[in-house]
């Protein structure tokens, strides 16, 4: 693995200073996982006759905070069954939506999430 390397000035102020010192450091070789409280409110629930619910978000430009807040929805509530619809193709997002596991269309709802039960109810 390549060792990485302070990104900016003061970063590498820091990392001469702690090599002068002779003290043992690492540089970003660690993740700390945290929790991010908050509400989710999808744009749209369609609830299913099994009773069971797909929540849609609709995605013109997927921000940075909203990857955070999709990702760790899915982490709080891994059997939910969330899915995003895309406003056009933007090959970025669909590769992120594919590597979280998100199910997701380009442009509208797909007939095949509509019928995906015998019957659909409004809530």
């Amino acid at each position: 693995m390549l060792k990485k390397k302070p990104r900016n000035k003061f970063e590498k102020r820091i990392d001469r200073q702690l090599k002068k010192a002779k003290v043992a450091y690492a540089y970003e070789s660690e993740k700390l996982p945290y929790v991010w409280s908050g509400h989710y409110i999808p744009d749209f629930i369609i609830k299913l006759s099994s009773g069971d619910k797909i929540y849609i978000e609709c995605k013109g430009y997927l921000r940075p905070e909203d990857k955070r807040k999709l990702v760790a929805v899915k982490k709080c509530h891994p059997t939910f069954d969330i899915r995003i619809v895309f406003y056009k193709a933007v090959p970025t997002a669909i590769r992120w939506a594919e590597r979280q596991g998100f199910t997701y269309a380009i442009d509208a709802v797909p007939r095949e999430w509509l019928i995906s039960s015998e019957e659909t109810v409004r809530i």
